[in-house]
């Protein structure tokens, strides 16, 4: 078992080079890897009693696949006028890049072997890929609906992983914590940008009449964005409660999911002060 910081930096190492391929990379940005979603699955496989070279090549390979998805859903169908091509070559290479990182994944896997493993990473990427139909056909009817459905998005790799290799623990966590991030950063894009999926998603459950005859008033938009409090702050004291009953006390991943608590918790607070 490595010293947890020292294995994360080995396996950004590993997953740089794997990632690294120099036609891509003209026009292309470099590949962004989710630092959460690899600091659990190192905690996870840090846990089991397995090889130091299979341990690499499980959590290698599974981030590929995190990063093939997130590369996938990456391609949009841009309304920006595209008068020299870039914009649909750019759109291309990145599915060719989505497609390339699949292909490592089943490469490493090959090497040790693992069919089991193959196979609970190909049951994940289904459920990932229904889950994002959902979302993005805006289909989800309630609340209760939307978290299934983000939970699955997002966590669905790991709590596999977490569920194949016996260890409940991660698989609590992982849905916990990567849920809490993706609703903050919905809110924080609404914020920031005003183009949000979550809270479009809200708009249509709450104001149904609103998808189509134009925008909010200023009081429906506020409505819909107490909604998002309303289900980070379940969010967050989820996490809270999972982290009483088995979360980790010191180290690396229980100072960031510190901070995750600390950064979520003033969207937390305002619904609850307000409900």
């Amino acid at each position: 078992m490595l010293k947890l910081t020292t294995l994360l930096a080995e396996l950004k190492e590993l997953i740089q080079a794997k990632t690294n391929h120099p036609y891509l990379q003209m026009f292309l940005e470099k590949p962004t890897i989710d630092e959460d979603k690899l600091l659990l699955l190192a905690g996870l496989f840090n846990d089991l009693e397995i090889t130091e070279a299979d341990r690499k090549k499980y959590i290698v390979s599974t981030m590929l696949v995190q990063m093939a998805l997130d590369a996938h859903e990456s391609v949009t169908n841009s309304n920006v006028p595209d008068y020299d091509g870039s914009q649909m070559k750019s759109r291309q290479l990145t599915v060719l890049a989505g497609d390339y990182y699949s292909g490592l994944y089943y490469q490493l896997l090959a090497e040790v072997e693992n069919i089991t493993l193959i196979r609970v990473l190909a049951s994940a990427i289904k459920d990932v890929n229904e889950h994002k139909i959902l979302l993005y056909q805006k289909s989800l009817s309630d609340m209760s609906g939307l978290i299934k459905t983000l939970k699955a998005i997002e966590s669905s790799l790991i709590r596999k992983v977490a569920e194949s290799m016996g260890s409940p623990v991660w698989k609590d966590l992982a849905e916990d914590i990567l849920l809490l991030n993706r609703l903050h950063l919905e809110k924080k894009s609404y914020l920031e940008t005003g183009q949000s999926i979550i809270f479009e998603i809200l708009k249509k459950m709450f104001y149904p009449k609103k998808d189509k005859s134009g925008p909010l008033s200023n009081e429906q938009a506020a409505f819909v964005l107490n909604k998002m409090d309303q289900c980070i702050a379940s969010a967050h004291a989820s996490l809270r409660r999972t982290l009483e009953k088995k979360g980790p006390k010191q180290g690396v991943l229980a100072s960031r999911i510190g901070a995750i608590l600390d950064y979520t918790a003033h969207a937390a607070n305002s619904f609850v002060e307000e409900g």
